[in-house]
């Protein structure tokens, strides 16, 4: 099981991957972090502890950074990551970690 403090940690990487790979504010990022941990489920936008002004516009912001339809809208309610949605976020994290690794062990090379 983990802390509080590790999966504060998680969202907070997964905030900067998502701001890094699909160039987004740092409020979107967090948007995307939340839909991303839900894995498909809704998020109530009134969860979000943003206006519902402002949910609507980074939701329309992370439609035009993602691939169209990777997310639904149940109207009045909230917001989930599609199956297409979901792997666009995988693939993104996955590539982001990968080079930061990779980064990682160039930067010990160049040191040692």
């Amino acid at each position: 099981m983990q802390s509080r403090l590790s999966v504060g940690v998680q969202w907070a990487a997964n905030d900067l991957k998502f701001m890094v790979w699909f160039g987004l504010s740092s409020g979107r990022a967090k948007l995307l972090s939340a839909l991303w941990e839900a894995q498909g489920d809704l998020v109530e936008s009134r969860s979000l502890g943003l206006s519902r002004h402002t949910v609507y516009v980074y939701v329309c912001d992370l439609r035009t950074a993602l691939y169209p339809g990777a997310i639904h809208t149940r109207s009045k309610f909230g917001y989930a990551l599609t199956i297409s949605g979901l792997a666009e976020c995988e693939a993104a994290l996955e590539a982001m970690s990968r080079d930061a690794l990779a980064a990682g062990c160039a930067a010990r090379r160049i040191a040692a």
